[in-house]
């Protein structure tokens, strides 16, 4: 059910990503994030911990695959009967995986590869694209996402949505889902939206939901502001 759901998501909100200037900063977020420079991700949802690992295949049996990831990481990933393998938009058996194969894998902390999207097959060129893909993409933005630690061959990246609590011109604070209080540097340069419009960053306020995106040793990318209550004149902002 839950794959099913992932992949209605998709279709629905992958046409909005693509269609709606409000969404302008979120469409870079995943440009950004699912480019080729992936190599991992951390992602805790409400719904639980998920972890996205790009490699090439090392070995591979019906239990288990393990990846050669582009820092040299070695990553082992349990494999099951339900875990679906998929490239060039065909469904493969979880059989067919073969070493050198490159793929990007998504599974939970703790259990085994809900999918398996096959990129690139040696002799065969890289895939064109496949609807795994965007499932991923929309599972990682949707309204369930609490924070990401994306690596990149480029850094470490943060992704971090919650209620800003405090604000100022060099430093929001946010309150996350969890629980976690995260305090996230801000500066001039940091490209603030809001229902399609840009915003200066002196215009964040308290009790705003929003998603930043932010280098691990630096400040603050983008501030997406996902929902801003109406001030108490009854006008809203933007």
């Amino acid at each position: 059910m839950r794959n099913r759901r992932l992949v209605l998501f998709a279709v629905v909100l992958a046409a909005l990503v693509l269609a709606s200037p409000a969404l302008a900063l979120r469409r870079a977020i995943v440009n950004q994030l699912f480019a080729q420079k992936l190599i991992r991700a951390d992602v805790l949802e409400k719904s639980g911990d998920w972890r996205l690992d790009r490699g090439v295949i090392t070995s591979v049996n019906s239990s288990q695959l393990t990846l050669r990831e582009a820092d040299g990481r070695v990553q082992s990933i349990p494999l099951s009967s339900l875990t679906r393998v998929g490239y060039n938009a065909s469904r493969l058996p979880v059989s067919a995986l073969s070493p050198r194969w490159r793929v990007l894998v998504t599974w939970p902390a703790d259990g085994a590869a809900e999918s398996v999207d096959v990129e690139r097959i040696p002799g065969h060129g890289a895939q064109s694209g496949f609807a795994l893909r965007k499932a991923i993409v929309v599972q990682l933005l949707a309204e369930q996402l609490v924070r990401a630690d994306v690596l990149e061959k480029n850094g470490d990246w943060r992704l971090d949505r919650g209620v800003i609590t405090s604000v100022n011109s060099s430093q929001l604070t946010l309150r996350e889902a969890d629980g976690r209080v995260q305090s996230i540097p801000l500066s001039s340069l940091t490209r603030v939206g809001f229902n399609g419009a840009r915003l200066p960053v002196s215009a964040l306020a308290p009790r705003w939901r929003v998603l930043v995106v932010w280098p691990a040793n630096g400040t603050a990318q983008s501030v997406d502001v996902e929902r801003a209550p109406r001030a108490r004149t009854g006008q809203g902002v933007g």
